[in-house]
């Protein structure tokens, strides 16, 4: 599955160093280290161990099953209820008694057992049938006593059940949307099964390693549309059978060809009115181009015109630089009305929400197309990482996500290399994931996941963003030619199989020479990463560099910092060292572009040189340096006060969109330290106004057309000025809104600052967005009405804002979009967490828990203050946290440690602003 805004950093300059110095006039690279130099870890430094991330709650492995046929029918959306027909293969591989199954909502009505012994088939009768709802198991007993047992040879299994067509954005599920012409509700059925929700679908297997082939067929409503994994084998009329509501239409048998094999959370299939737009790639594959389509719901297909050209270069592309030939003969891209992710990677059929898959130039925001180029390409990804090569087990689920996503990235920069997709990763990527692996409440890369009830717990930024930038860190140490080479071999050894991280790793190592296993093993499998503290002696002659467990509460101790990182392209700290010294040439700027996941810390002097150099530094090395002086600050490592420095430091001369979103985060999280200090948190909007609104009002006035990256540059700057009470930006907010012709990517900073803003926060605008959350205009209208209405200056309107919650009007899909704005807000902040305090039995009932789990992760590190803390730690102690534990330490952690960093910044920050006259 997806996550929005997951773009990786650039590999143009791949083979580039990670340690920057550079002269007082121009800069001079000097090359340190050379990866090519370290033979081994082991020969370095000893191994750390690790725990066993491979032990888990999984099924016997006395039978396997290797093929299904999956048959569903009476599909019934008044009463959602379902009938299905099982029919699997298993091949016995010990004597057993009993076949369990996963089963979950499933009832079942009569089951049977052929034994194939050589060329006879004996019937085994199934004596009884146990379900055991809580550990989402079935048995079929072939005798209450054990006496009856299977040995050897396989067995044929057929069973009858019903089951739950369900409304919760998981499984097989309903999906709904009203036809605008008739007014009528129409439904779309699909589903959703990662991570283990097949097993409400079907009974199976459903471990990532059980694969399987699968025939799948449905029968359905004559008039409707049915999807699958591959492409229909054939399609017949039937004569129903029955009469009666929702029985009385002629009825068909769809039937799928028989798909590879591949892991139960990979099937799919899904039911509606769609219509289509086709392409096929450029590339022949076993004689034919493969045909590629994106399905809509009536009336939208033209919409999907971009993601069906993202479409048909990603396979071509991919098929290239792997040496793998896209492996299914269709490729199918759907947008789903209700869907609770970004997108799934369904072998063959990609499901998608409507705002990752389609755009429309004239209506949506032009910062749409880049993110519905990114998901397109890290789905797709999956035919590969994921769908031809699968995860042994869950513990290694980054195999998936870090590498779809990194190799995504890769996509898109080849398709448009102007929108520096790359540079973005490491605002949104990098630092993202630098901010979580903060927390004592991170977790491993490869985390250890005993049931399946984890699972969804570890969809997070360490298993896709933290694992990737480890890649990017890798493949850039090594060359990328090199690691694609590497990828290319993993990909073949374990084609339509199974695979853990080490055989990723093994492959790489292979190819470049380079003990990568070893080396990269304490960043996959140990909890956190390291910062480097550089110093300059007191003779100026020398440069000493340690390298420490950074923890954001700053006290990290001895227990916590026995892990010894590598860091690529360090000398000095080669050979398993902790500290070094170098001498002081210029001065040095680490980790070049950000390349290597962890931060650098330097003293004052070293600090003020290098802010003296900043025209002299990439795009990639400025986020990074923004992005460590505020943790250095959050640890008390630095002063706040130099971030402030370093970010006034950009005000005349930066204009590139990236620096500018990493500013404008750090800031931001000022701003949540200071929300219920009047007095500071005045004072850091009018350094926002000034900091901002020069360059704004210079892009939003240019007589000439803007670029991609402005038009993203000119609508941040837009909304934090606006947001901040710049009265120039409100002005030019009132009259866009008042002449009705606000381009489709200035309509959310232009909401945002016009509700944020008691004066221009009438009851007319309100009323103009809060129509349009509710009655779309375009594909994205509904988040970003929703992402402004959080902002509101008016507590009058307030009520209405949170009445959205469980209302028709708002998808439980879309939850999200609204809850960080009412929180980012400080007017809203604290009556969001009494809203939700009261409505908590809601929230834990009426929405799944994944839902609840991210609002979680999302909401509580913005309740910086003690009575928030104290409020939320007391309100969640007594509650069964199952789901969303890891989620909700990380947030109290986050909340306790901003207040610490708060409590001792204050005055530091306070006569900064001051001084610079806010």
């Amino acid at each position: 599955m997806s996550l929005k805004g997951l773009f990786f950093s650039s590999f143009k300059q791949a083979k580039s160093t990670f340690l920057h110095s550079i002269s007082r006039n121009k800069p001079s690279i000097r090359n340190i280290a050379s990866i090519r130099n370290i033979t081994s870890i082991r020969n370095m430094t000893s191994t750390p161990t690790f725990p066993d991330t491979s032990a888990h709650e999984a099924l016997p492995s006395n039978v396997a099953p290797t093929h299904y046929k999956i048959h569903l029918f009476n599909l019934d959306t008044a009463k959602n209820t379902f009938s299905g027909v099982a029919n699997i293969h298993f091949d016995v591989n010990g004597t057993t008694s009993s076949i369990i199954l996963h089963q979950k909502f499933l009832e079942f009505q009569k089951a049977k057992i052929v034994a194939n012994l050589a060329k006879t088939r004996t019937e085994i009768p199934v004596k009884s049938v146990k379900k055991n709802d809580s550990k989402e198991t079935v048995e079929f007993r072939l005798s209450e006593d054990n006496t009856s047992a299977i040995a050897k040879g396989s067995i044929d299994m057929e069973i009858h059940y019903t089951g739950v067509i369900r409304t919760d954005m998981a499984g097989f599920y309903s999906s709904h949307y009203e036809d605008k012409e008739t007014g009528k509700t129409e439904y779309i059925l699909t589903t959703q099964f990662e991570s283990a929700e097949a097993r409400s679908a079907f009974p199976s297997y459903d471990e990532p390693s059980s694969k399987a082939t699968f025939d799948i067929s449905l029968t359905v409503d004559k008039n409707l549309c049915v999807l699958s994994n591959m492409p229909v084998a054939s399609s017949k009329t039937l004569d129903s059978g029955k009469k009666g509501p929702g029985f009385d239409k002629p009825l068909k048998e769809v039937r799928f060809e028989t798909s590879p094999k591949m892991s139960t959370y990979l099937v799919a299939w899904a039911v509606g009115k769609f219509e289509y737009i086709e392409d096929q790639t450029d590339k022949v594959y076993s004689g034919n181009h493969i045909p590629i389509r994106v399905y809509t719901l009536p009336g939208q297909s033209e919409t999907g015109k971009f993601a069906l050209s993202v479409a048909k270069k990603d396979v071509d592309y991919l098929s290239k630089i792997f040496d793998v030939d896209y492996p299914l003969p269709k490729l199918d891209l759907l947008a789903v009305p209700q869907f609770g992710a970004h997108a799934m990677e369904n072998w063959g059929m990609v499901t998608f929400r409507a705002t990752a898959l389609l755009f429309d130039p004239a209506k949506s925001d032009a910062a749409y197309q880049q993110s519905v180029a990114y998901t397109v390409s890290h789905e797709i990804a999956h035919s590969w990482f994921g769908n031809y090569v699968t995860m042994s087990w869950w513990s290694h689920l980054w195999l998936n996500e870090s590498f779809a996503t990194f190799v995504g990235s890769l996509c898109v920069e080849n398709m448009y290399p102007e929108w520096d997709t790359f540079t973005d990763f490491v605002t949104n990527g990098v630092e993202v994931a630098l901010d979580l692996d903060s927390l004592r409440n991170s977790h491993p890369i490869e985390v250890k996941v005993n049931t399946a009830a984890e699972i969804d717990e570890i969809f997070d930024p360490i298993s896709y963003l933290k694992g990737g930038s480890v890649i990017r860190m890798v493949a850039n140490a090594v060359g990328i030619d090199v690691f694609l080479k590497g990828v290319s071999k993993y990909l073949k050894k374990y084609a339509f199989g199974n695979a853990k991280s080490d055989d990723l790793w093994d492959a790489v190592s292979q190819v470049s020479g380079i003990d990568i296993t070893g080396l990269v093993s304490p960043w996959i499998r140990a909890v956190g990463h390291p910062y480097l503290s550089v110093f300059k002696s007191a003779d100026s002659k020398s440069i000493k560099i340690t390298q420490k467990r950074f923890l954001s509460s700053g006290d990290a101790t001895a227990k916590d910092d026995e892990i010894t990182w590598w860091i690529p392209n360090v000398s000095a700290l080669e050979g398993g060292k902790k500290e070094a010294t170098v001498p002081a040439e210029g001065f040095l700027k680490l980790n070049k572009d950000t390349y290597g996941f962890y931060q650098v810390i330097y003293d004052d002097a070293l600090f003020q040189n290098i802010l003296a150099h900043l025209d002299q530094l990439s795009p990639e090395d400025k986020i990074g340096l923004i992005a460590d002086t505020s943790a250095g600050a959050q640890a008390g490592l630095m002063r706040t006060s130099q971030l402030l420095d370093l970010l006034y430091a950009l005000k005349d001369n930066e204009d590139n969109v990236n620096v500018w979103t990493e500013a404008v985060k750090r800031l931001n999280t000022l701003k949540q330290l200071y929300f219920s200090d009047p007095d500071v948190l005045k004072m850091l909007n009018g350094f926002s106004k000034d900091l901002f609104s020069g360059r704004f009002t210079k892009l939003h006035g240019s007589k000439q057309s803007l670029s991609f990256q402005e038009t993203k540059l000119e609508a941040l700057l837009f909304a934090e000025t606006g947001v901040a009470g710049c009265q120039q930006a409100i002005s030019i907010a009132e009259a866009l809104y008042k002449a009705g012709n606000i381009s489709p990517y200035l309509k959310l900073p232009v909401y945002k600052t016009l509700l944020a803003n008691p004066d221009s926060c009438t009851q007319s605008v309100f009323d103009t967005v809060i129509k349009e959350a509710k009655e779309p205009v375009a594909i994205d209208s509904t988040e970003i009405c929703l992402s402004a209405l959080g902002y509101i200056a008016n507590d009058t309107l307030l009520d209405k804002v949170l009445s959205l919650y469980f209302s028709k009007y708002v998808l439980e899909m879309d939850y999200s979009f609204l809850t960080i704005s009412l929180v980012e807000n400080p007017r809203t902040k604290v009556a969001f967490w009494k809203f939700f305090e009261s409505h908590y039995p809601d929230f834990r009932n009426k929405v799944a828990m994944w839902t609840l789990d991210r609002l979680i992760k999302s909401f509580l590190p913005k309740l910086v203050s003690a009575d928030l803390y104290k409020d939320a730690s007391t309100f969640f102690a007594d509650k069964d946290t199952t789901g969303y534990t890891k989620g909700l330490k990380q947030g109290l952690d986050s909340i306790k440690y901003s207040l610490l960093w708060s409590d001792r910044s204050k005055t530091d920050v306070f006569d900064w602003l001051k001084s610079k006259g806010y």
